[in-house]
C-alpha cells in the first residue's frame, strides 16, 4: 500500500515513516507544507493513504482540498484534538493524536483490514466493479499535409507539450492535437501510457531501456533520451514493472 506523509516536523515525520515501512507499507515522500502538497499531487499519481498533519508551516491543512481533488483515504495527524470535527467534514477515514506510536498505528492497521473486508469480500461490490468499464481513446484524427490521418494509440512512442501546444509522435513525426497532456493523462490507458514530467508522457510499448539515472530511450524516436522528473520516479518504477 502506498503512502506519502504530509507533516512539517521533521523528527514526526521521520518517526512515522519507520513506522509505516515497518508494517510493509512503501513511503513515497515526506512534504513539508500545504504548497508542496499542492504540486506533489498535481504531478504525481496519488497514493492509496495520505498521512497528512493539520498545522503545516503555512498554515492549515484544509485549503489543500480546495486546490486539488484528492484521490486518496486521509488520515489527519495532530497534536491537538480541536480539529476533529472539522477533520471529519473532508471524509477522513481517521484521526491519530501525535505523538504517533506503533500502538496507535496497529489499531489503524486493523481498521484498513476491516474496511478491505467489508469492500472486497462483499460479492455487491465485486460485481458493481466488474461491471464498470472505463473508455480510453483508442486514436487521434491529425492533419497530415492535404489530408486527415486516424493514428492508432498503439501506434504513438510519446505526447509533447512545446510552446503551448501538445503533439503525439509517430515514425519520427509530430502531429498537432488539440488536447493538453492534463486531459490526456485521464483520456489513454493508465496501462499503457505515464507522464514522466511536465513535458512528455510515454507509451510503455515504445520503452527500449531505462537507465539508472533515469533516463528513457525510446523505439521510434529522434530524441536520445527522456529524463523522468524527480516527483515521478517512484510512481513511474511501480507503473513500469506492473
Amino acid at each position: 500500500m502506498t503512502v506519502i506523509i504530509i507533516e512539517d516536523e521533521i523528527p514526526a515525520g521521520r518517526r512515522l515513516e519507520k513506522l509505516l515501512i515497518q508494517k510493509k507499507f512503501t513511503v513515497l515522500t515526506i512534504l513539508f507544507s500545504v504548497k508542496n502538497a499542492v504540486l506533489w499531487l498535481k504531478d504525481n499519481e496519488h497514493p492509496d493513504l495520505i498521512f497528512m498533519d493539520i498545522k503545516l508551516r503555512d498554515g492549515l491543512c484544509f485549503p489543500l482540498f480546495d486546490k486539488v481533488k484528492i484521490q486518496s483515504k486521509v488520515i489527519f495527524t495532530t497534536a491537538f484534538d480541536e480539529y476533529a470535527l472539522k477533520a471529519f467534514e473532508y471524509n477522513s477515514l481517521d484521526y491519530l493524536l501525535k505523538p504517533i506510536d506503533a500502538t496507535k498505528l496497529e489499531k489503524l492497521i486493523l481498521k484498513l483490514e476491516s474496511f478491505k473486508a467489508v469492500f472486497y469480500d462483499n460479492s455487491y461490490w465485486k460485481n458493481l466493479e466488474s461491471s464498470i468499464v472505463t473508455s480510453y481513446k483508442s486514436s487521434f484524427l491529425v492533419n497530415s499535409g492535404m489530408t486527415i490521418r486516424k493514428v492508432s494509440a498503439a501506434e504513438i512512442a510519446y505526447f509533447v507539450s512545446e510552446n503551448n501546444a501538445t503533439y503525439l509522435c509517430v515514425e519520427n513525426r509530430k502531429f498537432l492535437i488539440q488536447m493538453s497532456l492534463e486531459r490526456l493523462e485521464s483520456e489513454l490507458h493508465p496501462e499503457d501510457f505515464f507522464r514522466i514530467s511536465r513535458k512528455y508522457v510515454v507509451s510503455r510499448k515504445f520503452i527500449k531501456a531505462v537507465g539508472n539515472d533515469y533516463l528513457l530511450s525510446l523505439l521510434n524516436s529522434e530524441i536520445a533520451d527522456f529524463s523522468i522528473s524527480r516527483q515521478r520516479r517512484s510512481a513511474f518504477l511501480a507503473w513500469f514493472k506492473k
